[in-house]
């Protein structure tokens, strides 16, 4: 559409309704969204927040957030997914925002959105290869920033307000029913493997992921020989993929959530939770509990967990042993399991 001048501020005033528009199929990608849309609702605490989204299940892991009225979803793959967007499409333009924003710098189905909604005042970023109708822009920071970040410093900068993005975590909002059911289930899977057992220890675990994230089978049947042998009393859990999915180590416990939501509440139960760096991951850091990421493939910096008590191992780098013993070292600080409900 060629260049253009853009607002750099807008008033505070104007904000009764916000539409954020982040068309991606990545689980992670939605759980990132988690500190601008609290943001929005911590500065505009009467606005209605609607989010347009391609992720499949981002209605039920989003649906607790503060301020959110409802979840427009864009088809991520499948049949009919010409009519399904149209379908999207007319549902987002049947209101008008007062804002819009497009949270992130480059992303091309972002402000195919943005173009077609119905708004005020459309937000994103200035960047030489943006074309969106934008009324109000910033440019991308110099400094490199975790992907949760970029949306609230984008907010921020729109507004005029300060932010700390040391001070950023993810959220999700769980619920006291949410995180029972999630402690029963674990208890359940641990006693089908020795009915005496406590689950008062439980480290859980994903050992799956895409590409070149996850590791070896071998890795984990050393790590844990390395770790057990340091905390005997530990209870491993493994969280897996699907129900087809073969356990990493038979004489583990197991379990598998079809609902990203009920597998995050389960996560919030355990003591502390291990993973490759995959969806998995970035729930567990939406919770309390300490989270040892493993990276091989990407940028932390960028993906990695938030909370002060996660950890990120380089995964080439450490052999089975070492990262038992950094895993321990976080153990031993995490006391009990994070969230305890009456």
């Amino acid at each position: 559409m060629g260049p253009r001048d853009y607002a750099t501020s807008l008033s505070t005033t104007v904000v009764s309704s916000v539409l954020v528009c982040r068309i991606n199929g990545r689980l992670g990608n939605a759980v990132f969204l988690t500190p601008l849309i609290n943001r929005i609702h911590e500065l505009f605490p009467g606005a209605t927040i609607d989010l347009a989204m391609s992720y499949p299940q981002a209605a039920s892991l989003l649906k607790k957030q503060p301020g959110v009225r409802q979840i427009i979803s864009f088809p991520h793959k499948g049949v009919g997914m010409v009519w399904n967007y149209f379908a999207a499409v007319r549902r987002m333009r049947a209101t008008v925002y007062d804002v819009v924003i497009d949270p992130t710098p480059e992303s091309t189905s972002g402000r195919i959105v943005l173009t077609l909604c119905r708004a005020k005042y459309r937000i994103g970023f200035a960047t030489s290869s943006q074309w969106a109708p934008l009324t109000h822009a910033v440019p991308e920071s110099a400094e490199r920033m975790h992907q949760a970040v970029v949306p609230v410093y984008l907010l921020c900068h729109v507004f005029g307000l300060p932010y700390d993005q040391q001070a950023v975590r993810l959220s999700l909002c769980l619920q006291s029913p949410e995180i029972e059911a999630g402690r029963s289930a674990i208890t359940a899977a641990i006693h089908r493997k020795n009915p005496r057992a406590a689950a008062t220890s439980t480290f859980g675990f994903f050992a799956h992921g895409t590409g070149s994230k996850p590791l070896e089978r071998a890795w984990w049947v050393a790590f844990w020989k390395a770790f057990l042998e340091l905390e005997p009393t530990a209870i491993p859990v493994e969280f897996l993929p699907s129900p087809s999915t073969t356990p990493t180590d038979e004489r583990l416990a197991s379990l598998h959530f079809p609902s990203v939501r009920e597998l995050t509440a389960a996560i919030s139960t355990t003591r502390m939770f291990v993973s490759a760096d995959t969806g998995p991951m970035h729930l567990a850091s939406a919770t309390p509990v300490p989270t040892v990421a493993l990276f091989q493939a990407s940028d932390p910096t960028l993906y990695g967990p938030l909370k002060k008590n996660d950890l990120v191992i380089d995964a080439r780098d450490c052999p089975p042993w070492l990262a038992a013993q950094h895993c321990h070292a976080v153990w031993r600080l995490a006391s009990k399991p994070a969230y305890i409900t009456a």
